[in-house]
């Protein structure tokens, strides 16, 4: 009976050494880049490290310290972790809510000053996870903040404070010396150059390529980027690359403010690493946007998605512009609202959806969910003016004040009823000898019930000054209704609040002399 017994322990150690070979050959296949450990000095550890060899795997064997009862878990776990595993076939799920780079914080915190849907647009991230990054970036016993200012202190120098003038270096470059640049050094080819402008009259950004010609805009300039308005002109670009942005303080033609010494020269030799880099984080952007569509789609259902993915085609203009209005940007959201509760009407009971509260905190919780789908959009100006009705939704839902850091241009401006309005159209005042007397295009706009009148004879069309008009319109009818919290009210608070700050700093200097 000795013998029988020796015979069947040999047996099963036979029997465990296959099982084992087996169980390593299919991980080492299984795991690209992953790392099986074993125990030190044993006949089976040995008989393992014979089979990874075998299928190449030898040199991805740690070798550990741990008990032989550690034995098999390690080999069936240890190369799962988080860290080294790569799933051809990733859930769809896994990635919705992805890393903050340190390029994104340090762009997030550059630029913190500005509205939550500009970073959330900027970040192509969520409303609430632009806010709470951001809380987190100012918290100095969080981990983001140690990462960005301890962990890296090679690169904290290039972050700007707005608000420190020893920051700031040299004054933006113009606009004009810009161009001057571009059209008249030998290196640079200007049909690689566009400039985006503001458009007064469509209330739009629109791009011209550097060599257009100018065919619309009266004076002397044969080139239509000169014949603009140094003050509408709001970046440059080199092919796809911002190289000059009046927003964000940027010039990396001459290397003023945050371009950081950077020049023109530089960017046209690293243009290639920098269009690799954004083409990869496209190739995120557009992951992200399936995934986050994916989970839209799951909570709705295919028909409510597909509802919500006509509607926000609507939005796009046929031709690529910025031409959506404030009304369908509204009705967009109350759809997309709409959309959202009618599936919620399915899932949940009539009891807790008719708590008025517990209604509002769902309806935020979709505006959020929304907002990760919006801050993914291709066209930057209408992501932005999604984002600032969807905040402005959020606040009136919480019941919470404005935010104060929301752009004055952010606010909505009142809406006119043309049963309401008496419009007139005279002759032009003027010198005279032109087109400006021969012709009725000047335009007399009256509120009637408030009695508000403005003129505008600004441009030759009719059209045009009768939008100007009613822009001006606008503008003033929101004063009368909201005061000081009006637009102008608020851009006249906003500038008086810079003079005082300049004519301060300016007193405090001369007392140091």
């Amino acid at each position: 009976w000795c013998c029988q017994i020796y015979a069947v322990m040999q047996l099963l150690f036979v029997m465990s050494m296959l099982a084992t070979s087996i169980l390593a050959r299919r991980s080492a296949a299984m795991i690209p880049g992953g790392r099986l450990s074993f125990t030190r000095s044993t006949p089976l550890n040995k008989y393992c490290t014979s089979c990874l060899s075998s299928v190449g795997r030898k040199d991805e064997i740690r070798v550990n310290d741990a008990p032989p009862h550690f034995l098999y878990h390690r080999v069936l776990f240890s190369g799962l972790s988080a860290d080294s595993y790569e799933d051809s076939n990733p859930n769809p799920m896994s990635n919705i809510y992805q890393e903050w780079s340190l390029e994104q914080d340090r762009l997030l915190y550059e630029n913190r000053k500005k509205s939550l849907p500009k970073l959330a647009s900027m970040l192509g991230r969520g409303l609430r996870g632009v806010k709470t990054r951001m809380e987190k970036l100012t918290d100095v016993n969080s981990a983001a903040y140690e990462r960005l200012f301890v962990g890296n202190r090679s690169n904290n120098n290039d972050l700007v404070d707005d608000d420190d003038p020893e920051q700031k270096g040299s004054r933006l470059t113009p606009v004009k010396e810009v161009l001057r640049r571009i059209r008249w050094d030998g290196t640079l080819l200007q049909n690689d150059f566009t400039v985006q402008y503001y458009d007064r009259v469509e209330e739009s950004i629109d791009e011209a390529t550097f060599d257009a010609p100018n065919n619309s805009v009266s004076g002397n300039e044969d080139l239509f980027v000169f014949a603009i308005p140094e003050h509408r002109i709001v970046s440059v670009k080199y092919k796809q690359q911002i190289v000059w942005d009046k927003d964000q303080r940027v010039d990396r033609v001459f290397g003023s403010m945050k371009g950081n010494g950077e020049t023109i020269d530089v960017v046209i030799e690293n243009y290639a690493d920098w269009k690799k880099e954004k083409d990869e984080q496209d190739h995120i952007n557009r992951q992200r946007q399936a995934e986050v569509a994916f989970r839209i789609k799951t909570m709705l259902g295919k028909e409510r998605f597909d509802v919500l993915k006509d509607t926000s085609v609507s939005l796009q203009h046929p031709s690529g512009s910025l031409m959506a209005t404030d009304e369908l940007i509204t009705q967009y959201i109350k759809t997309a609202l709409n959309i959202f509760r009618d599936a919620r009407s399915v899932d949940i009971d009539d009891k807790n959806v008719e708590d008025s509260k517990v209604k509002q905190q769902m309806d935020v919780e979709s505006l959020y969910i929304l907002s990760e789908l919006v801050a993914l959009l291709p066209d930057d100006l209408l992501r932005e003016r999604i984002l600032l009705k969807i905040e402005s939704h959020v606040e009136r839902l919480e019941g919470r004040k404005p935010n104060q850091t929301t752009t004055v241009t952010s606010q909505d401006l009142p809406e006119l009823n043309e049963d309401d309005l008496s419009e007139k159209f005279v002759r032009g005042s003027g010198a005279g000898g032109q087109k400006i007397n021969k012709t009725a295009n000047r335009v007399i706009l009256v509120h009637i019930p408030t009695q508000l009148r403005v003129e505008c004879q600004d441009t030759r069309s009719l059209q045009q000054n009768r939008k100007i008009a009613r822009k001006r319109l606008r503008l003033k009818l929101d004063e009368f209704i909201n005061g000081e919290k009006s637009r102008t009210g608020l851009k006249g608070a906003k500038v008086a609040s810079k003079k005082a700050k300049t004519k301060a700093k300016n007193r405090a200097r001369q007392r140091k002399k």
